[in-house]
């Protein structure tokens, strides 16, 4: 009889441990941006912030939408202005578009998740070239401003820095 007694809370705590542990791993934190095509990235000097779709979300006017439409294109620009390349117009040489999806995750603990995809177009053939795509990013319970703006600075993090062409470089006469 004593053996039992100690052998319940020991099952007890290894379902606990085995439930926190299978609902950390949900959260991705690996970047997976990546070039969808061969691109010449020294023709790519300039860029503009084209839109942000948002769905899922019962009102597309509510607060949460807007704030995330609004990080997204200030963190974006702020980002992709620090790897070099020029925020433009119209004339820009490619443009950014974001879109966030909140969803129904039935294999995870929180159920109602958010994802991200960040997407680069060739503006001169409208192509996409580059995209990152973090899915099930994290828990509606965990959004914030500053969550929202972590996610998009993980999600551009691996496009490269702007790269001068080499008759822009200096010569060393």
């Amino acid at each position: 009889m004593p053996m039992r007694l100690h052998f319940r809370p020991c099952l007890v705590a290894l379902f606990f441990v085995a439930l926190l542990s299978g609902c950390a791993s949900f959260e991705s934190t690996t970047p997976l941006g990546e070039f969808v095509k061969p691109t010449d990235m020294s023709s790519l000097d300039s860029f503009r912030y084209q839109h942000s779709m948002v769905s899922g979300m019962v009102d597309r006017r509510s607060s949460q939408a807007l704030v995330m439409k609004e990080l997204s294109k200030n963190v974006l620009t702020q980002e992709l202005s620090q790897r070099g390349y020029a925020s433009a117009g119209q004339e820009a040489k490619f443009y950014v578009v974001s879109k966030w999806r909140k969803e129904i995750n039935l294999s995870a603990a929180e159920a109602v998740r958010f994802s991200l995809i960040v997407e680069l177009y060739d503006t001169a053939n409208q192509s996409l070239f580059w995209r990152a795509e973090l899915p099930y990013i994290f828990n509606a319970m965990q959004w914030s401003d500053a969550r929202v703006s972590q996610t998009l600075r993980l999600a551009i993090q691996n496009f490269p820095v702007h790269m001068k062409k080499a008759s822009e470089l200096p010569t060393s006469d």
